[in-house]
């Protein structure tokens, strides 16, 4: 991921559970994990070891 990009994210959160995020735009980057922003403005920290699935997509959301 890259900071100021968005992104379509499938990421593993517990044993058995998998968890979607869409059109989440990035705006943190560390060593281990990645801060991404909703488009309704709450933020949301995912592993980067836990990501199972990475698609980046248009900054401009329904076009």
């Amino acid at each position: 991921m890259e900071v100021g990009k968005f992104y379509n994210v499938v990421f593993s959160t517990g044993r058995y559970e998998i968890e979607y995020e869409n059109n989440v735009e990035c705006i943190k980057k560390t060593p281990k994990s990645y801060r991404v922003k909703r488009v309704d403005g709450t933020t949301r920290l995912i592993v980067q070891d836990l990501i199972l699935e990475l698609k980046e997509v248009s900054g401009l959301t329904g076009k």
